[in-house]
């Protein structure tokens, strides 16, 4: 027996809600939409259109999975990132929008001369795609720990027409990595052990060691700022995500690892987000 568009929404909107889902309209939508494989405005432009049995059992799996907090992305298998189509699953960190201005900022600092940036950290390789993407003369090094996350990083980067400009390397930090670069640019683990604990459900999920920065949140951080010498070039770049409250935290740590003009930069609900610093005294390598 066969029901509607609007009918199998309406169901899926009710389950979620019952199952106290955030935003639970805007996942029935979008999970509706992905098993069609219909852009999420059609549903309600084709809301008396019949779908099989199919179709809607597909749809109820989904829809279990999203009432016991999966993410949305994981299940839908794909997420945007600034231009970029990303596939993602367990085993890298979803994407968030506020990493979109930390390319943002990349982009606006060094202009179009060809340069080398680094990656470090790049799960589902958004932030290195996107740069590739955005700037045809800049060659991009991504390194990651984790095995799966450079999968779907790889799948990304050839996926998104850049794997000639993008390179993978499985290591931590940019250990293995030759040559200088003239820029660092990272999201790294910045959550905090108590942050960690009162995380929303879905956040469960996601790779533990892409999330948590150590007891205080700024183990990374303290990291590749004492080991950046050995990797950036003089007056080479280094570029952070941060997270709430970070900041003067690491524009000190930053400075006393010899970056100077330090500037912070807002994402677009107003949160101190992005650190920019620039290496000034490499002493002796």
């Amino acid at each position: 027996m066969s029901t509607t568009v609007s009918r199998c929404l309406k169901k899926g909107i009710h389950f979620l809600e019952a199952a106290r889902v955030p935003e639970a309209t805007i996942s029935a939508e979008e999970l509706l939409s992905y098993v069609l494989d219909r852009p999420r405005f059609s549903i309600y432009l084709d809301s008396e259109i019949e779908i099989n049995r199919q179709i809607e059992s597909e749809y109820e799996t989904l829809l279990a999975k999203r009432a016991g907090r999966y993410p949305l992305q994981y299940l839908m298998r794909a997420v945007q990132f600034r231009h970029a189509i990303l596939e993602i699953g367990e085993g890298c960190l979803i994407p968030r929008p506020e990493t979109e201005v930390l390319a943002e900022v990349v982009l606006n600092c060094l202009g179009v001369k060809p340069l080398h940036l680094l990656d470090v950290g790049t799960g589902s390789g958004n932030i290195a795609i996107s740069l590739a993407q955005e700037r045809s003369e800049w060659l991009v090094t991504a390194t990651d720990i984790s095995t799966e996350a450079l999968r779907y990083a790889k799948m990304n980067a050839i996926r998104n027409d850049v794997s000639d400009r993008v390179h993978f390397i499985e290591t931590d930090l940019w250990h293995g990595v030759n040559g200088l670069v003239d820029a660092i640019v990272s999201n790294p683990p910045y959550l905090t052990d108590p942050e960690f604990d009162h995380l929303q459900p879905e956040i469960a999920f996601e790779p533990r060691i892409a999330l948590h920065g150590g007891t205080d949140g700024f183990l990374f951080y303290q990291r590749m700022a004492r080991e950046a010498k050995s990797i950036l070039k003089p007056d080479g770049f280094i570029f952070f995500e941060i997270g709430a409250g970070q900041a003067n935290k690491i524009s000190h740590i930053l400075e006393t690892n010899d970056f100077c003009d330090v500037q912070i930069s807002k994402d677009n609900c107003g949160e101190e987000r992005i650190i920019t610093a620039q290496l000034v005294n490499h002493g002796s390598r």
